[in-house]
């Protein structure tokens, strides 16, 4: 899947052009698709979604969850740097990257 970002000098993630409702909408598939033998996973990412909107949890939390949730899956995981705002990145062991 192909996100509106790329990378820039340093490794760091920049955004190439405006996110738009498709490119969430395109995310959540791929979430959706990878975890379709686990709704439960999901299931819990949208929770962590709904828990963000309703301010029950910052933007860190949001990064811990992700990393925590979707560990292992190195593609989910830099492909929601995307969404996040200036300023806040989640890396991964670069070793690990190709590792799912």
């Amino acid at each position: 899947m192909e996100h509106s970002n790329g990378i820039g000098a340093g490794g760091r993630t920049t955004i190439s052009k405006k996110l738009t409702i498709k490119d969430a909408l395109l995310y959540l598939k791929e979430v959706k698709d990878i975890f379709q033998d686990q709704e439960e996973k999901y299931e819990m990412f949208l929770g962590i979604m709904k828990d963000f909107k309703a301010r029950r949890i910052d933007t860190n939390g949001v990064i811990e969850r992700v990393k925590g949730l979707f560990k292992g899956h190195n593609n989910l995981i830099l492909g929601f740097n995307t969404f996040l705002p200036k300023g806040y990145e989640i890396t991964v062991d670069q070793d690990r990257q190709f590792l799912a």
